[in-house]
């Protein structure tokens, strides 16, 4: 391959203006690239990190301390736009405590270091050129922050994106600045020289630098961490905190075999096939909390003899050259991540710090438990908890996600989180005043959490006895344990023919306006309005000069006197600017057209963009996309949308007694409906689905069957083999294979398996293993699957709601159990709903199963109802 790429990418970057060292660290990074560099760690070239030394032991006096931080400058990396959770501009800017946004808190911790200390204790941010503007107008609220000599952000670097088959720089006309791309936040190093705040910094006499995210509320510079690098003479210290399976996708720090040095391994930078030893916590006990300290001597030493590449290590991305078109030009990023400095500076070593100094803000979960009163701040505007617990674990349903929704479901702010240790939200609630959640919270339900609530304290009926031996799963209890294990699934680009019924990933643009162009809504005239001034007394005649058909482009003009016969949708000629309707003519083809009336400017015409205009958009992320949504987007040039993917279900019933439907029947044998009928509901549900042939009751039959499907599969549905039997092969062969089998507390379904099985390259394959009766297995997948795939597809809400219906016949149920039994529900001459429950109510009834139209609920602690009664129904035949 030539180097004419490089040199085209390298005349851009100077006419861009961007200083020696830029360009010098994207030549290094295109000859990587150029040969064949993928930027990954094996797990065979590392070593786990080890013993480091942790902060609770160091001890420096308050002298060091103030010594060290007056040589200490903090840097904040602030170019995030916030994207992943539905915002647009600069992430920080967001109101995260008190009505403070974080630029507010991170100034305010400064200012009060400064105070504290007595220390100048400079504040800059490395901001993009979308984020530096909104982000310096909040800080101008502290005219005490700036100090002299320094600016209070410099801007980081951009370099050409590439077409990964001649690696030439991209074009793209329609939106130049699209060509560019951050190089990662790497760049910091390279910024802070090309910026001068480097030397700036040295001028003024500081010699290290705090650097972290400005989304991680709990990376304050700390004296002591400052002190103790000073005293040991560290070139680069990187903190890190105790990993926990929550943290399984951070990067870690690792020492590397060939040289003793310690490397940072981000999820990128994973070998392909190793997912498994990357989320090892075990063997990987610490994650790498971004927060690093630098000695910008050594920085400066280090860039000049390397005149200005650091050698960090390649991190190759593969995007389109526009994010919101997919049929756009498939580009390379290359990107260095700050963290992996850490192998450059000999010397360096990692602290281990409280999960305390690790409080980032990623999701809107992380947002409700930073806004409730479990944190606090301090006088040092440090997020301090306010009890001695563990932070509470909150799971908000896909509504939540972005800052929008997040903010219409909690007008009246979030609910006391103080003696909560977990909430899980299922649905859409909209949360009132003085909520208050205490200790295990889930909340299934679609109606406006009252005012002055208490979540998770209230009574709960002490149920009948339960008539089953062992320990029993309430039905939300054995929900809440799936839907804890799943994770959206990833988004993709999809044809508009294929999205229906899928979920909108990111904010739709329109590419061009809505009409394109100036076109007539009636069959008439075009003409100048002016020509028909008098018309309202007398007729005025005009001369045809033309005819525009949809589709056609004029290339006449009309002029004053003259009139252009013109069809719906056609565009408007040159000239024109209004349309007389044909009823209001003599309709005449050539020649001159009586016209009748008299036309204001505008009339009839529908004016470009009118609908829609270039670049507004059009579909919000979160939406589902439907007939009009489609339509929309292809009338706004979209052939494809980024959706969350549409998982793939394989259904597999096991049983030697199962026959293929239209087969013949043996003595002993029945003909598998289930399979069809969960093919159907998954379906149904919105995922796509297949059906494998019956496995018969050997485990080995079954497992060989189950590793062929995890390669393809994104959930497994089986039916059958879950009981006590001799027979049941589902629960013999997986008991062992991470499937937890469990009683739950319904009728019918009360044998029931869910785990995660691992497929290649350590993909986790969600296991549904349901009761073999038909109406078993069919309630099973609609109370606990149903749920699950819709949450796989951030479909909201997760679950059918609820509806009031009054019995027309009494119900029994069993005690401790909840029943869902089968009725035919329709609406009575008021309006209301009516439930009929069907005569079978036995778990093998398929025909009155099929009859029915809806599941009535009976609650756990009921026994029975009698007629006239309302009870709760799931309407089954069209979606809540």
């Amino acid at each position: 391959m030539s180097d004419q790429g490089l040199h085209a990418s390298v005349a851009l970057m100077r006419d861009r203006g961007l200083g020696p060292e830029a360009i010098r660290v994207f030549e290094h990074y295109y000859e990587q690239l150029q040969a064949g560099a993928l930027g990954t760690i094996p797990e065979e070239s590392i070593e786990p990190l080890g013993e480091v030394q942790t902060l609770r032991e160091v001890q420096v006096s308050d002298e060091e301390a103030r010594e060290a931080l007056s040589r200490t400058a903090v840097i904040k990396l602030n170019g995030g736009l916030g994207t992943g959770m539905g915002m647009t501009g600069a992430k920080s800017a967001l109101e995260v405590k008190d009505g403070l946004t974080f630029l507010d808190i991170i100034a305010l911790q400064v200012l009060a270091l400064r105070e504290r200390w007595g220390v100048e204790l400079p504040l800059v941010l490395m901001n993009s050129f979308r984020t530096s503007e909104e982000s310096l107008k909040i800080l101008a609220k502290y005219p005490d922050l700036p100090v002299d000599g320094l600016p209070l952000d410099f801007i980081q670097n951009a370099e050409p994106k590439l077409r990964p088959d001649d690696l030439m720089p991209v074009k793209w006309p329609d939106d130049p600045e699209l060509e560019w791309c951050p190089p990662g936040h790497g760049d910091i190093y390279v910024s802070l020289v090309t910026s001068g705040v480097l030397d700036s910094l040295l001028e003024k006499g500081i010699r290290y630098a705090f650097l972290s995210n400005s989304d991680n509320l709990g990376a304050t510079c700390d004296p002591d961490v400052a002190a103790w690098m000073v005293e040991h003479g560290l070139p680069y210290v990187a903190e890190v905190c105790k990993r926990t399976k929550s943290d399984r996708k951070g990067g870690h720090l690792a020492v590397r075999k060939s040289d003793g040095r310690i490397v940072l391994r981000d999820t990128a930078m994973v070998a392909e096939g190793e997912e498994r030893y990357f989320r090892d916590i075990k063997r990987h006990n610490t994650f790498n909390a971004n927060n690093v300290w630098i000695n910008l001597e050594v920085l400066r030493e280090r860039m000049t003899a390397k005149q200005g590449v650091l050698g960090l290590p390649i991190i190759v991305n593969h995007k389109n050259v526009d994010p919101a078109d997919p049929s756009s030009p498939e580009v390379i990023q290359m990107e260095s991540a700050m963290g992996t400095a850490i192998e450059v500076f000999e010397g360096s070593e990692a602290i281990l710090v409280p999960r305390t100094r690790f409080r980032p803000v990623k999701t809107t979960n992380d947002l409700l438990v930073i806004r409730s009163d479990f944190f606090s701040l301090d006088e040092g505007y440090h997020v301090v908890a306010t009890v001695d617990a563990p932070e509470p674990y909150v799971d908000l349903d896909s509504a939540y996600r972005f800052v929008s929704g997040f903010e219409q479901r909690f007008p009246k702010g979030v609910p006391s989180m103080r003696d909560c240790t977990s909430l899980r939200v299922i649905g859409d609630p909209v949360f009132g005043r003085n909520v208050r959640c205490v200790g295990d919270v889930l909340i299934d339900g679609y109606r406006r959490v009252l005012d002055d609530a208490v979540l998770g304290e209230l009574p709960t009926p002490t149920p009948a006895p339960v008539t089953t031996p062992g320990d029993v799963r309430t039905v939300d209890e054995h929900l809440k344990a799936i839907l804890s294990t799943l994770e959206p699934s990833p988004t993709e680009w999809t044809p508009l023919t294929e999205a229906l019924g899928l979920v909108v990933a990111r904010d739709v643009r329109a590419k061009v306006n809505l009409p394109h162009f100036d076109n007539s809504s009636m069959d008439g005239y075009a003409v100048r309005a002016e020509s028909l001034a008098s018309a309202g007394t007398s007729p005025v005649r005009l001369r045809i000069v033309g005819e525009v058909a949809a589709g056609a482009h004029p290339t006449f003009t009309v002029g004053v006197g003259e009139a252009a016969r013109i069809m719906t949708g056609a565009p408007i000629p040159e000239g024109a600017d209004a349309v007389i309707a044909v009823e209001d003519t003599d309709a005449a083809a050539t020649g001159e057209v009586e016209c009748r009336v008299a036309v204001s400017p505008g009339r009839f015409i529908r004016p470009q963009g009118e609908d829609v205009s270039s670049g507004e958009v059009i579909v919000s992320a979160g939406e589902v996309v439907g007939a009009r949504t489609i339509a929309l987007l292809a009338a706004c040039g979209h052939a494809e949308v980024e959706v969350h993917r549409r998982p793939h279900v394989v259904v597999l019933s096991t049983g030697a007694e199962l026959v293929e439907p239209g087969k013949p029947l043996q003595l002993g044998q029945i003909h598998d409906s289930n399979s069809s009928m969960l093919w159907a509901a998954a379906v149904g549900a919105g995922a796509s689905a297949e059906i494998r042939a019956a496995v018969g009751d050997s485990d080995e039959e079954l497992l060989a069957v189950l590793d062929e499907v995890v390669a393809e599969a994104d959930v497994v549905i089986t039916s059958g083999g879950v009981s006590m039997g001799a027979y049941d092969v589902v629960k013999s062969a997986l008991r062992n294979e991470g499937i937890d089998f469990v009683k739950v507390a319904m009728q019918p379904g009360k044998p029931q398996g869910y785990g995660l099985l691992t497929g290649p390259g350590g993909k986790q394959v969600p296991l549904f293993a349901l009761p073999g009766n038909p109406v078993s297995s069919f309630v099973s997948f609609e109370v606990f699957v149903r749920p699950a795939l819709r949450r796989l597809m951030r479909l909201a809400p997760e679950k059918r709601r609820l509806r009031p219906a009054t019995l027309i016949s009494g119900v029994e149920s069993f005690g401790g159990r909840r029943q869902f039994g089968r009725a035919v529900v329709s609406r009575s001459a008021e309006g209301t709903l009516v439930a009929v429950p069907v005569a079978g109510q036995g778990s093998h009834f398929v025909a009155d199963l099929s009859r029915a139209n809806a599941l009535f609920v009976v609650p756990e602690d009921v026994t029975e109802l009698v007629a006239g009664e309302v009870v709760d129904v799931l309407v089954l035949d069209k979606e809540s």
